[in-house]
């Protein structure tokens, strides 16, 4: 018995020593509107941008009074839009069927006038906007525009951005094109397929996702580190990753809750409280602070959180 005591004290304090975050509060929003998926904040943190749950069309929460407004039905608009610093520009997409491509548009969220940037282009996944550029990746270049004023005098050193092209990692960096691979070799035979990629804020890792897995490697794609089975993984700052952690039939999701765990794959936190509702897609706000996600049904909740 004082064996087992003993043990059960042991797992606690391990238990207590991965808790780094509280969950300071949880409330689902009550918004009038049908498509409410996938949020992304706006630099303020006072806002957040939501789609259709097929990413089609684009609209806007404000997160005090909790009202909508429709932005675009542009199709694809909610996949990976990008937003400026100064949340007064917006850059979406609109996918084009008949060539299997992508058009770029810029939105101005004050007015909602849209102007076209790029039009009936090869397919592109990420793209770069910073200081009112945007930088896309095109049949192994990079295409650039301005379509604002620079918002801040001071230059980036590096221009990085980190997409996916044929389901491989490709970095650009300073327009040099660099294609990697850095679970080569680890699956046998088969070819890893590489999606959910993203650049840390200080632009010396990169976070994707992997055959259930997410993973960070340094910007050479080495230094690999396993975070787990979690899914849509986000930044929060360079130390931290947000996601789901899932558990599917093999057709549908069956469990899904948000969790945290730390860039070196330590201290795994989970965030949510365990329910039958299945919770996915979770954003973070640039001040780490705040966690918005939605369930598979369509319900939109922020999270507050806290480390301790």
């Amino acid at each position: 018995m004082k064996k087992l005591l003993l043990t059960l004290a042991a797992v606690a304090a391990m238990t207590a020593q991965a808790q780094q975050f509280e969950v300071v509060s949880t409330q689902q929003l009550s918004v009038e509107a049908e498509d409410v998926f996938h949020p992304m904040f706006t630099p303020d943190g006072n806002s957040l941008l939501v789609s259709s749950a097929g990413y089609d069309g684009l609209g806007i929460i404000d997160l005090k009074t909790q009202k909508y407004q429709k932005i675009t039905d542009m199709r694809g608009a909610g996949w990976l839009p990008a937003i400026s610093e100064d949340g007064k520009t917006l850059i979406v997409r609109q996918k084009d069927d008949e060539i299997q491509g992508n058009s770029l548009y810029s939105i101005n969220l004050n007015t909602l006038e849209r102007t076209a940037i790029l039009q009936k282009a090869d397919h592109f996944n990420r793209f770069n906007f910073v200081n009112g550029k945007v930088s896309v990746g095109l049949q192994g270049k990079v295409t650039t525009k301005q379509v604002t004023r620079p918002i801040s005098a001071v230059q980036m050193p590096n221009e990085i951005f980190v997409t996916e092209e044929d389901l491989k990692i490709v970095v650009y960096n300073n327009g040099r094109r660099i294609e990697l691979d850095p679970l080569k070799g680890q699956f046998g035979s088969w070819d890893p397929q590489y999606c959910w990629t993203s650049l840390s804020p200080d632009q010396t890792k990169i976070l994707f996702h992997c055959a259930d897995y997410s993973y960070v490697c340094d910007i050479n794609g080495k230094n690999v580190v396993n975070l787990g089975e979690m899914g849509c993984p986000q930044w929060r700052g360079n130390s931290h990753i947000v996601g789901h952690n899932e558990d599917h039939d093999g057709y549908y999701l069956t469990k899904g809750e948000i969790m945290i765990v730390g860039a070196d794959g330590k201290n795994l936190q989970q965030l949510s409280t365990t329910s039958s509702e299945i919770k996915t897609f979770p954003a973070v706000s640039a001040d780490g602070s705040k966690i918005a996600f939605h369930t598979e049904d369509g319900k939109l909740f922020l999270m507050t959180i806290k480390e301790k």
